[in-house]
């Protein structure tokens, strides 16, 4: 090393150390000041966004309140009448609405057992174990009534089978389970 430095000219050696300064100066360059420079113009556009915003809070109010009237609107389609019922009388809600479905299609609500099932992502599934007694036509729009008033409810599993022996027009005994699902709080 010593010998090629020797070969060298004063000039050459000038330019030697001239070129390796300004490839020192370019990387330092390159890992300490351009990453802060970018930091900054980002900076400075979030700024811009901002004071845009606090300048259009009208518009941001409107926006809001369109959020909240989707998420209440939403609300309302996954729990349906009971989207603002504490968590305790959704039970008795359903219930009773199986009831009065029952009464306005002939058919005998024999029972209902409500149980917890299972957690699903952010939700808490409600069970309702439901036994019914009625002619099939009847079972029919039963399930149809309950598909409209309580569309929100899921028949999770449907079972049927004869009651009685009668073989032209049989009592029918329809089991199944019912969801309803609660978001988590």
């Amino acid at each position: 090393m010593k010998n090629l430095m020797a070969k060298l000219s004063l000039r050459e050696l000038h330019m030697l150390f001239l070129g390796a300064g300004a490839v020192l100066v370019v990387g330092l360059v390159a890992v300490l000041v351009i990453p802060e420079a970018k930091a900054v113009q980002l900076a400075r556009k979030e700024v811009a966004l901002l004071e845009q915003a606090a300048q259009d809070g009208s518009e941001l109010d409107r926006h809001l309140q369109e959020q909240y009237s989707s998420i209440d609107e939403l609300k309302y389609r996954l729990h349906g009448d009971m989207a603002n019922l504490p968590v305790k009388q959704v039970e008795a809600f359903i219930i009773g609405r199986l009831q009065k479905i029952s009464w306005n299609n002939k058919i005998e609500l024999v029972s209902v057992e409500p149980a917890t099932g299972e957690r699903v992502q952010t939700f808490q599934e409600i069970l309702f174990h439901v036994e019914l007694v009625g002619q099939y036509e009847d079972l029919f729009r039963w399930l149809m009534e309950a598909r409209s008033d309580l569309g929100y409810v899921v028949i999770k599993e449907y079972g049927m089978s004869r009651n009685d022996s009668d073989d032209e027009n049989p009592l029918l005994l329809a089991e199944l389970s019912l969801a309803s699902y609660r978001a988590i709080q």
